[in-house]
């Protein structure tokens, strides 16, 4: 606590830390080491530092990407690609902002906010998306 103002809960994954397996928190999480495997943090955010290194999909709030990453991002809010990020997938959000400068090579969905990890189905080899009723 800073000035009688409690900080919001965030986990931090450090650069020498390398992580294989899906994570879920309930809290902002911030990747500066590596990842293999999918993020649940549906009603926070996604941090990727410069050194971060993410192969896996996405659930989250709003998302930044500073480092790699390559898998599909959904989220209920903004994602943004800056202009160190190497990012490459597939994005679902409501807004999106990509720098000039990054490595952006993915498909783009807006407007609809995140779809419900339920309503996606994969295969080994592509994401199909069920049309929501």
């Amino acid at each position: 606590m800073e000035d009688g103002i409690a900080k919001k809960e965030k986990t931090t994954i450090s650069s020498s830390t390398v992580i294989i397996g899906n994570i879920t928190a309930k809290e902002h999480l911030i990747i500066n080491g590596t990842v293999k495997g999918d993020i649940q943090v549906e009603n926070h955010n996604l941090f990727i530092g410069p050194d971060g290194r993410l192969e896996g999909d996405v659930n989250a709030q709003n998302v930044r990407v500073r480092g790699q990453m390559r898998g599909m991002i959904n989220a209920s809010g903004k994602v943004e690609i800056t202009k160190e990020a190497n990012y490459s997938g597939k994005i679902i959000c409501k807004n999106i902002l990509v720098e000039e400068g990054a490595y952006f090579d993915a498909s783009v969905e807006l407007g609809r906010g995140s779809v419900k990890s339920k309503d996606v189905q994969k295969t080994s080899s592509e994401t199909t998306f069920t049309e929501l009723g």
